[in-house]
């Protein structure tokens, strides 16, 4: 079976955008060097009860895999939903 980042650059959404500098979209840009405090891209949400994140793939499709990246300094668990 041949992989792929299906959500490689896609538009992406989130449910807030920390200080409007951290957009949902730094989020699928491919990069995996990414840290909050030094201010490279990385996406974050403001502090709330249930916040998420989603990517339009632009077709229908099957998911095998979910590959996240998330930063140290959380205090909440993600939550995947496929």
């Amino acid at each position: 079976m041949i992989t792929y980042n299906a959500a490689l650059n896609r538009s992406a959404y989130a449910s807030s955008n920390h200080q409007n500098r951290f957009p949902a979209r730094y989020a699928n840009d491919g990069s995996r060097h990414t840290h909050y405090f030094t201010g490279t891209k990385c996406a974050v949400t403001n502090n709330e009860p249930n916040p998420w994140w989603a990517v339009d793939l632009g077709q229908t499709m099957a998911i095998y895999r979910v590959d996240l990246t998330t930063s140290v300094y959380t205090s909440r668990k993600s939550n995947i939903t496929a």
